[in-house]
């Protein structure tokens, strides 16, 4: 068996498995814990929370207007 063959063969083995699993349910997973990450985010406290990509820090309001 030649080195050619032998990657025809790891390839059509790698896209059976790709092919058998179950993405509707990984595609779930990584939503929820993406939901989940959002959610602990804004639970935690200011000084815990992460800041996101393109965040921007929020202003503190006049004392007038409190």
């Amino acid at each position: 068996m030649g080195m050619k063959e032998k990657i025809q063969k790891i390839w059509s083995l790698t896209l059976s498995y790709l092919k058998s699993l179950n993405w509707i349910v990984l595609i779930g997973i990584a939503v929820f814990c993406i939901a989940l990450a959002v959610i602990n985010n804004i639970r935690v406290d200011n000084d815990k929370s992460v800041d996101w990509i393109g965040s921007q820090d929020v202003l503190a309001k006049p004392a007038e207007i409190l």
